[in-house]
């Protein structure tokens, strides 16, 4: 099968779940299928209608192609005015570039930067589009209001929308995109003025007011979103948490649900129950801000302090620094490498992901499964697909009466679960997932 796959771009350039799942899945399906990877990537200085796809020399099995002069990429930082992420853009070279590739599959993994006439074209061609609920992007639940044009003049929104928050500039975005930007994303320089400037744009962008003008643009781009998103056949949706948020706005929408996983994952569960007696690990991974459950869980934490002093807590995810990393029981370690993250799941006995938004699965739940750690997450988090009900909590005091049950009999408790954890059955194979894929989601009509 001829199979394209449209995702943001290639590890170590773009992180995290998205890259790595979109790379692993063209890897293995390269494996007995012709596959194209194609992602956004610059912008030329000055403004124009035309596409043009670019072969890239790569180390992959599979044909990289750079999709030059996309729609702008937000990477979920918000958007600063809305007009320039629906451009048209000329299908001429959209046209020849797929007749070329001729895919009888198109894979969307994001909608950002891709352009409507993009999917158009597809379904002219009666090219067959899926989608992989990776995120929320291009949806706004103010859209669903009795109101949208009054609440979309306000920039406040809830943790899932992606377009509400004052984003950087479409000079920024950019630069962002350049070729030059790629090559010095990771150097020092460039790592600590991101590490400055993070906690100013997301303190900073999701207050103030827009014009009546604005308000319009704003409302007529989360249509274009939709019309978008109408346009696809068939959803991947990677948990129940995913399908239900995408029925909010899609109710016919037709789709499986598939737990993701990625390629390199083991079985550690083998090994047996770790848990020694001494201090209990708890540990969270991810961005240290609010939609990840930061802030409320370090409130948690620091409350029950106060009666149980048994445990130390590690952070891993984040390049920034907070207030209550200085205590002596917090350990802050920074960014792991994806290739060193054992580290974590080995070092801690018990992960807490209490994450606000809708998280549409949560690749380091699965990963802590696999190394036999309890997994304590909020009922907003897709992977909790894979979670005992006891461990899955909706409020604070939820969290709060969990964690100190096991401070109480933390040996009893965390054999216990380990134990059901032993026993289930996990989707760490990929190429099982992969076949799934293939069979369920590229092939059914």
């Amino acid at each position: 099968m001829k199979i394209l796959q449209y995702t943001l771009g290639l590890p170590p350039y773009r992180r995290g779940g998205l890259p790595r799942y979109s790379t692993d899945l063209s890897l293995e399906l390269s494996k007995d299928n012709e596959v194209t990877l194609l992602y956004p990537g610059e912008m030329p200085i000055f403004d124009s209608n035309k596409l043009n796809f670019k072969i890239e020399k790569s180390k992959y099995p599979f044909k990289v192609v750079e999709m030059i002069n996309p729609l702008p990429v937000s990477l979920g930082l918000g958007i600063n005015k809305a007009d320039p992420y629906m451009k048209p853009r000329d299908k001429k070279n959209i046209i020849i570039f797929l007749k070329k590739v001729s895919p009888e599959v198109i894979h969307i993994h994001t909608l950002m930067g891709l352009p409507i006439e993009f999917l158009e074209v597809a379904k002219s061609l009666k090219i067959r589009i899926v989608y992989t609920t990776h995120d929320f992007y291009g949806l706004c639940l103010k859209t669903l209001k009795e109101n949208p044009l009054k609440l979309l003049r306000n920039r406040q929104c809830t943790y899932d929308c992606m377009l509400c928050k004052n984003g950087p500039s479409l000079h920024k975005i950019k630069i962002m995109q350049s070729h030059q930007y790629m090559w010095l994303k990771n150097t020092s320089l460039i790592s600590s003025l991101r590490k400055q400037k993070k906690d100013q744009i997301l303190s900073s962008s999701n207050y103030g007011k827009v014009s009546d003008e604005e308000s319009k643009s704003r409302y007529d781009l989360r249509m274009y979103y939709l019309r978008m998103f109408s346009l696809i056949d068939y959803f991947h949706y990677n948990s129940t948490v995913s399908k239900l948020y995408i029925q909010n706005f899609l109710p016919n929408a037709c789709g499986k649900v598939i737990n993701i996983t990625h390629d390199g994952l083991k079985d550690n569960r083998k090994h047996g129950f770790n848990f020694k007696g001494n201090k209990i690990k708890f540990g969270y991974i991810g961005p240290y801000d609010d939609k990840k459950g930061f802030f409320e869980l370090c409130k948690v934490l620091t409350e029950i302090r106060k009666y149980h002093n048994n445990f130390e807590v590690h952070f891993y995810g984040d390049v920034i620094t907070k207030p209550i990393f200085s205590k002596d029981w917090i350990i802050n370690h920074g960014v792991l490498p994806s290739d060193q993250m054992y580290r974590a799941y080995k070092n801690i006995d018990v992960l807490i992901v209490p994450s606000l938004w809708h998280e549409t699965f949560g690749f380091s739940v699965l990963e802590a499964l696999s190394y036999g750690d309890i997994c304590l997450v909020s009922e907003n988090v897709g992977a909790k697909d894979l979670i005992n009900q006891e461990c899955i909590f909706k409020s604070e005091r939820d969290l709060s009466n969990i964690l100190q049950k096991i401070c109480i009999a933390p040996e009893h408790m965390m054999k216990t679960e380990f134990l059901k954890i032993r026993q289930k059955e996990l989707p760490l194979s990929f190429k099982d997932h992969v076949k799934k894929i293939y069979k369920k989601i590229y092939c059914v009509k």
